[in-house]
């Protein structure tokens, strides 16, 4: 008898086990359908949208040249998003080590062409360190964000990228010497609303703190499961 019910308890958690990674399974799909939806869909409706006004230009040639200059910056766009979902799914990079290294090479990129020039300082992190896959897409997406709104608004000389783990938590902050604004005046122009809204995704906390004149301070923690 007690082996019986040894062996079905043994079952059942196996089960439980096996229901818990299809459910966990199921969001993942859910999730990259909607950003499939949402990110590369918007961006392809307007791509045709603007193909249509293209057709149906009066045949003024600056018009037409502005036309198709969006839809290169669209497509271009798209091109990027569907390489930045590619990247979050591929199981190659749960590891902090590829994360820090696409992070590097995007900061290098957009902050280089801008004229600043920045430091990133890692502490806390080695190879046992990983970001799954439900987290690393919007984790990215939000340093993304807040690389670019630096690199287009702060009229900076220099930036620091500063990540340290410590009790299961990623606390990643990004701060430059630029140029700073009213949080009271800001909107949504900007991104902030879409890098809050990842964050509750995450379950992360994000802050951002700014006074004109004494730069920008943008601030993440991201918790992970023991």
């Amino acid at each position: 008898m007690l082996c019986t019910l040894a062996v079905a308890g043994v079952l059942y958690l196996f089960y439980k086990i096996r229901i818990n990674q299809l459910m966990r399974l199921q969001t993942i799909r859910t999730r990259i359908a909607r950003d499939l939806h949402d990110d590369i869909g918007s961006t392809l409706s307007s791509i045709n949208m603007i193909s249509s006004m293209a057709k149906g230009n009066d045949g003024s040639r600056k018009k037409a040249s502005e036309m198709f200059n969006t839809i290169s910056s669209a497509s271009g766009q798209a091109m990027e998003l569907m390489s930045d979902i590619v990247w979050s799914i591929n199981p190659k990079n749960d590891s902090m080590e590829m994360i820090i290294i696409r992070m590097r090479q995007y900061a290098s990129e957009i902050l280089e062409a801008a004229n600043i020039s920045f430091t990133i300082e890692l502490n806390g992190f080695d190879k046992r360190v990983q970001l799954p896959l439900e987290i690393r897409k919007d984790f990215y997406l939000i340093f993304k964000e807040a690389i670019n709104n630096l690199a287009k608004y702060s009229d900076a000389q220099h930036a620091r990228i500063i990540m340290n783990f410590s009790h299961n938590v990623i606390h990643l902050v990004i701060e430059d010497d630029g140029v700073g604004f009213d949080l009271d005046q800001i909107d949504s122009g900007n991104g902030l609303k879409n890098m809050k809204a990842r964050s509750r995704d995450i379950k992360g906390e994000f802050s951002i703190y700014s006074m004109p004149g004494a730069g920008t301070r943008v601030s993440l923690d991201i918790p992970l499961a023991p």
